[in-house]
């Protein structure tokens, strides 16, 4: 479903990004994308939904490689793509049912399967009773649990979450995972990009991309993550203690 085949990414001034990655990540996976900031997450999950292309190597999704894809092509890509991230990104004028059925609107999906599909997904997210409020009448949690929703509303492949709890308490951030995971048994392959490691206590058998100066360092299940010896600490390491 999403192969990474030697993949590089570099710029002249700041050097390589990412070096050599390599990786595939099949249909209804679960996956964490951890290392400290700077390792190249954020640049990696630019790849699959192809805001960057590498400078060497090539990435491939759903049929879509970096090597062919004309730049026209890219929206057909991210329609088979849900993205959430930190800053939830909610139209402030729209209410929560506005704002997941604008996602659909923009891809010419039917009014009448918008309004048929918009309240099943917030009821599924749990928020039928929120469907008519605005971003700034919902709590963080909500707000990032309508971002999720809009993100689902298209009913992708991949879900990809970059950081989706770092604006949230550690409680809703539980919640958050939580309802992840939830959405992950119905089929839909989840990737999780996070540095806070709390999240990923309890979840050892899932499986862990560690990046680390833009170089994969592991890729296995948690329980199995070990930084090499001359690591500066768990904590920094990302180890689960």
């Amino acid at each position: 479903m999403i192969f990474f085949k030697d993949v590089s990414v570099g710029y002249p001034r700041r050097g390589t990004v990412l070096e050599g990655i390599n990786l595939h990540i099949g249909k209804g996976e679960f996956v964490f994308l951890t290392g400290p900031s700077g390792s190249g997450k954020s640049t990696l999950l630019k790849l699959l939904y192809h805001e960057l292309r590498p400078s060497s190597g090539e990435v491939i999704i759903a049929n879509f490689s970096s090597r062919r894809v004309k730049k026209r092509k890219v929206p057909y890509l991210r329609r088979k793509l849900g993205i959430v991230f930190q800053d939830f990104g909610l139209l402030e004028n729209r209410t929560a049912a506005e704002n997941v059925g604008y996602a659909l609107e923009v891809t010419g999906v039917p009014r009448s399967e918008i309004r048929t599909r918009v309240p099943r997904i917030l009821n599924t997210l749990g928020l039928s009773n929120k469907a008519r409020s605005y971003p700034q009448q919902l709590s963080g949690g909500e707000q990032q649990r309508v971002a999720i929703a809009r993100a689902l509303a298209s009913e992708p492949f991949v879900l990809i979450a970059d950081e989706p709890t770092g604006n949230l308490d550690p409680e809703i951030s539980q919640e958050i995972m939580r309802i992840l995971l939830e959405i992950n048994t119905l089929g839909t392959a989840i990737i999780v990009a996070t540095h806070d490691y709390s999240l990923l206590k309890g979840r050892e058998k899932y499986r862990r991309l560690h990046l680390s100066d833009g170089m994969l360092v592991y890729d296995g299940p948690v329980e199995g993550f070990r930084m090499p010896d001359n690591s500066t600490g768990a904590q920094a390491a990302g180890e689960i203690t």
